[in-house]
């Protein structure tokens, strides 16, 4: 198993990284059709770091091209966030007319129910038909931080092929496992790496802030792939939830790896990653939901309230209505339904399950994690 790293600010060097692991013909064969997955998860533009670049995508798309293979770019962005205007303004509204390399919305197209069987988190999802009948998957995501996972790269963004609210399901059984399950479903034939503008920060993995990565790698192994995107924002793969989980599983491993192009070293800078996501996970589970009611109703007794609540509200969200812009995009996006609208929107903590939707879909960042 073998990375390929191109340190460039070019989008078009992404050819370079394919041929270092031995060019397009390796991954793909003529009369395939293959799946392009960039991110494309809100209506950002890819200076951002939230979204793949889309000449970046364009120029993976012609190397499948070039191999008599058939490439379509498939993708949806976070639900409730509607995927034209995501794709208007992440640049790929005219994909097609100027690239010629058709564009799926993946929730607009034909979608099939279909098993996971290994899932330990979730057995069952949605995902576009297009995608279950082809023959290879070229999987294109940012490197970016993520306030719930710590990162979102290459095994994270296949969340992006499961169908509209379906995506909230792996939310609600445990977002980590789930990431895992929907990668023994689906096989990332070639990893590709958009790091030449990336994000760090803990409002990833669409309101942190952009950095310039200047990055591009590719690897034939998503979780040897995601380790070094970790690597790269000088961050630790082992205490990555679902890359720990995957090597746990036997669907990679965090071990030494070979390394084509570049040096790690000319390419690694330390970059603000989220610094309490086992804090985020423990939160969202129902049962340490449950703990930190009981704590509160003995402590309360014991030391009075004021004190108490000051601590156990870390990890709730918090809306800051000086940011806010009452779009409403939070209320749709919860998968529970604890946002109500007042003269803001306000979050019943009580039926909150701290799974952070409502901070993933905010156009303006005005939701973050009390810590």
């Amino acid at each position: 198993m073998s990375v390929a790293i191109v340190k460039t600010k070019n989008p078009r060097d992404v050819r370079k990284a394919v041929e270092l692991l031995g060019g397009m013909e390796r991954f793909v064969a003529k009369g395939e059709k293959v799946i392009v997955k960039p991110n494309i998860c809100a209506a950002m533009g890819s200076e951002t770091g939230a979204v793949t670049d889309p000449l970046l995508v364009a120029e993976v798309a012609k190397m499948v091209a070039e191999c008599g293979a058939e490439p379509i770019v498939v993708e949806s962005p976070i639900y409730p966030i509607g995927s034209q205007r995501a794709f208007r303004k992440a640049g790929y509204a005219d994909f097609e007319g100027r690239y010629g390399f058709e564009l799926v919305d993946a929730n607009a197209a034909e979608a099939i129910e279909v098993e996971i069987p290994r899932g330990l988190a979730i057995d069952h999802t949605i995902i576009p038909r297009v995608v279950l009948e082809a023959d290879k998957l070229i999987n294109v995501p940012v490197i970016k931080t993520h306030l719930q996972t710590m990162v979102s790269l290459g095994m994270k963004n296949l969340k992006g092929l499961v169908v509209g609210k379906q995506k909230h399901l792996i939310h609600l059984c445990g977002l980590d496992q789930g990431i895992v399950d929907l990668n023994t479903l689906i096989k990332s034939d070639l990893v590709i790496m958009d790091g030449i503008i990336g994000m760090e920060g803990s409002g990833g993995p669409t309101n942190g802030r952009a950095v310039e990565m200047d990055v591009v790698l590719a690897g034939d192994d998503v979780v040897e792939a995601d380790c070094v995107g970790v690597r790269i924002m000088s961050g630790d793969p082992e205490r990555v939830k679902h890359i720990q989980l995957a090597c746990e599983q036997g669907l990679g491993a965090t071990g030494e790896l070979k390394f084509l192009g570049d040096s790690l070293e000319s390419v690694a800078t330390k970059r603000d990653l989220p610094k309490f996501p086992d804090l985020s996970r423990t939160l969202i589970s129902g049962v340490a939901l449950h703990a930190l009611d009981a704590f509160r109703e003995v402590s309360m007794r014991l030391f009075g309230g004021e004190r108490v609540e000051k601590r156990v509200k870390l990890g709730d969200p918090v809306i800051d209505c000086e940011i806010c812009d009452k779009c409403k995009l939070c209320l749709e996006a919860c998968p529970v339904d604890a946002i109500e609208m007042e003269d803001f929107p306000a979050v019943r903590l009580d039926d909150c399950i701290r799974c952070f939707c409502c901070a993933e879909v905010c156009p303006k960042g005005a939701i973050s994690k009390k810590l």
